[in-house]
Formats: structure tokens, sequence, C-alpha cells
């Protein structure tokens, strides 16, 4: 009888495939046509498997954290499933299943519906507004003080040049912005990484003495120089800045962001993944609720990269 029933139960390693199965099929939804039910019945099975070694006590929490990065990419496309499936198929296997509520995969055409009534809610008060709108972008964007437009004229005019390694050329185009605007930092701190990219140490020092004077925190400025050796391809150089930053404030949610952008960048696929999942948590601890669904994003698109032998 007892030998009867451990084969009813799959080994742990089979439910593990079973996930690795759900997150190639949600990665590539759109070749899943005709067989959407299919899927639901797979995250049912996952689920009820992972329940019951939770509750015999094995440390499921890697599993529950790859599920669940996929659930939150199964449910950003929630409109591309609902458009696939057979709505009247759902409607039959869910009255048939009768899944509570917490399977939320089951009651995905509600999540669509709670959807649409929002963007509509949203598209009403957006055009009970929209003249005030209309007003302030006249305003604030459209008719900018000359200064303040020369300057982003000069600033965009030096970030197109960094693009096709015109590097004098783009310094110059920095001076011009500090002619309008010379309290400002940025393009004291593009100008030094300019000149730390063609080796040139005394000036690159110089220009990051003038921007460090404008910042009101070192952090502010360390992020910022940390940005841009990133965008010019001076990854170590970014790195470093990184790491000095996090030394004094670890918690630091745009450095962390930035050091798994550099990991990302060195196909450091295991280090990114460890970065963000530290950058998730903070984030959920913090509430910032716009950050935690593209960190969840970066985490899955990472794990699919990942060889299936690693956890």
């Amino acid at each position: 009888m007892e030998k009867q029933k451990s084969k009813s139960v799959p080994e742990l390693d089979e439910v593990r495939a079973w996930i690795e199965e759900y997150v190639k099929k949600v990665a590539n939804l759109k070749d899943q046509k005709g067989k959407e039910i299919e899927l639901l019945y797979l995250r049912d099975k996952i689920e009820e498997w992972l329940s019951f070694y939770r509750s015999q006590g094995a440390f499921v929490d890697p599993e529950e954290t790859r599920v669940g990065n996929f659930d939150a990419l199964f449910e950003k496309q929630c409109f591309l499933f609902i458009r696939m499936i057979n709505k009247r198929t759902l409607e039959e296997e869910r009255e048939k299943l009768n899944p509570p509520k917490e399977r939320w995969w089951w009651w995905i055409d509600e999540t669509v519906k709670q959807k649409r009534r929002a963007k509509i809610r949203k598209r009403l008060i957006f055009s009970g507004i929209a003249t005030a709108i209309l007003l302030s972008l006249y305003f604030l964007v459209f008719r900018l003080p000359p200064a303040e437009q020369n300057y982003l004229n000069a600033m965009t005019r030096a970030e197109q040049l960094i693009d096709v390694a015109k590097w004098e050329e783009a310094i110059q185009a920095c001076k011009e912005a500090i002619k309008f605007f010379p309290e400002r930092p940025t393009p004291y701190v593009v100008m030094g990484c300019i000149h730390e990219k063609l080796g040139e140490e005394e000036k690159a020092q110089r220009a990051f003495a003038q921007a460090e004077s404008l910042y009101s925190k070192k952090s502010d400025f360390l992020l910022e120089k940390a940005m841009w050796y990133f965008r010019l391809a001076l990854l170590d150089k970014s790195k470093t800045t990184v790491t000095e930053i996090l030394k004094e404030d670890p918690e630091n949610l745009s450095a962390l962001n930035l050091l798994g952008s550099l990991y990302e960048a060195e196909n450091k696929v295991v280090e990114a993944i460890k970065v963000y999942e530290k950058l998730l948590e903070l984030a959920e601890k913090k509430e910032e609720l716009s950050l935690i669904p593209v960190v969840k994003m970066k985490i899955g698109m990472l794990q699919l990269r990942l060889p299936l032998a690693l956890p």
C-alpha cells in the first residue's frame, strides 16, 4: 500500500521539469495556440505538488520564486492569452473544475475585464483634463525659455556625437551647454568620462572636481558618473564606481539596478540574477511599485539564458 502511494507522488525533480515546461510555454506564449487549456492544467499541477512538498517541510523557495517570476510574465500577457483562447472552452473547463479564486490563471479573463475597465476610467479622467495637459505641455515643453532650449539642444547633440564616437565634438557640445547653465553638473560629468575614455586623466579629474562640487550628495555624483561610464562602455570603471556607492549605501536601488545591467553586459547571468533578486527584495520592502514588475521581467528573461542544470 505504501509503495503504491509513493508511486503516485511525483519526485521533486519531476515537478522541477514541469516548472521548466511552464517557463518555456509562457516565454513562447504565441506558440501555445490551441493548447492554452493545457497550460492552465500544467500550472494547476505545479501548484498542487509544490504545496504538497511545502507541507512536508521541503525547501521549495527557489522553485516558487521561478514560478512566480513567470506568473508575472504570464499575467502581463493576459490580453494576448485571452485573444488566443476559445472563451467558451475556458468557461466550460472552469465550470467543471470550479477552481478557487486564488488560482488566478483560471480567472484570467476576469483580470482582462478589470484592466479594460481601468483603462476606460483612465481615459475618461484624462479626457476631462486634456485641455489643462495640452496647455501645460505648450508652456513647459514647446515654449521653453531660450536658455533652457539651447542647453537641451547642446546636451542632445553631445549624446548624438557620443553615439558616433566623435569625442572632441561631444566635449565642445558639453562646453556649449555649460555656457547656458554653469551650475548644472551633468555636462562636466560627461566631459570627465570622455576625457578618461581618451586617456586624458588630468582633464578628466578637473571636470569631475567641478561636477562633484555642484552635487549636494556624493552618491548622486558617483551614480551619474557610473551611468556615463556604462554608456561609454567603460565597464570596469562603472563597476568600481557602483561598488563605491554600495559600500556606503547597500540599499541604493539605482546603483543595484546599474550593477545588474553591468553583469548583463558582461554576460554574467548568474551574478546579474543575484543582484536583481536583491533589488526586487528591496523594491518590495520600500514599496517601489513601478520598479517591481520591471525587475521581475529582467529576472525572468535572464533565467531563460541559464543552463537547465543550474538552479
